[in-house]
């Protein structure tokens, strides 16, 4: 099959292995078996990669498949220079959350870690990546009284935006900070009106801005909040 009448029947694809995966699923009594199908079904659609269904089915071991699954993806985004191209609902589905960003988190430490940007996987009670913590190279910072992004602030946020293009299926939560200085109720506005700073300069969609919040003083990194690295915006990627 010619590569352009493949491409056409992607979104049929990945429609059709959605409903398939879901009806395998159900049919299953076994949690291994129903987390194998929906990985292979769903990533059929989402990695755009055909045979690799069939060389999955041939593995036994759900950590294997994994494996192959991580393998196949990591060289797909090479071709396309740490673009994801093929990465849509189907794929979500099938490999989970906690796979998906933890593909995601090593894209972006490949591609992204030279301009600054690295991730830190925050997991849940069971182990799994439940989203992704930004942390960038002078992280995004302001001055007393601040929410105006300047110098620094601004490239961080304009890499970060370049690394959010390539997952179009993820969102983001913004939570501003200040440091324990000045009155609680001014602090909680500034804390606010610097995560809508970083918001509105990175531009995305308004449907992948699932929070922002400002926490004032109540989330420190020092421990007291008297630092100036308490002035800051944190920004943290899920899917969507």
């Amino acid at each position: 099959m010619k590569l352009s009448n493949f491409k056409k029947l992607v979104p049929l694809v990945s429609v059709v292995s959605i409903v398939v995966s879901s009806f395998f699923v159900s049919s299953c009594d076994s949690l291994g078996k129903k987390t194998l199908i929906s990985t292979s079904v769903g990533c059929l659609a989402g990695l755009g990669l055909g045979a690799l269904y069939d060389e999955l089915q041939r593995k036994k071991d759900s950590k294997e498949r994994k494996n192959d699954i991580l393998a196949a993806f990591k060289k797909k985004k090479q071709q396309n220079q740490g673009k994801i191209i093929g990465l849509t609902t189907g794929c979500m589905a099938g490999l989970g959350v906690g796979l998906y960003l933890d593909m995601m988190y090593d894209d972006i430490e490949n591609h992204f870690s030279k301009k600054g940007i690295q991730l830190e996987k925050i997991q849940d009670e069971n182990g799994e990546t439940k989203e992704l913590l930004v942390k960038m190279d002078g992280d995004i910072n302001f001055q007393v009284g601040s929410s105006e992004l300047q110098g620094v602030a601004k490239e961080n946020v304009s890499k970060l935006k370049e690394a959010l293009d390539s997952y179009p299926e993820t969102g983001i939560k913004v939570w501003g900070h200040t440091d324990k200085s000045g009155k609680r109720d001014f602090n909680e506005k500034l804390s606010l009106e610097r995560a809508r700073s970083v918001v509105n300069y990175m531009g995305l969609a308004p449907s992948r801005v699932l929070e922002v919040k400002g926490w004032a003083w109540d989330k420190p990194l020092d421990g007291t909040g008297a630092s100036p690295l308490n002035r800051r915006v944190e920004v943290r990627i899920l899917p969507l």
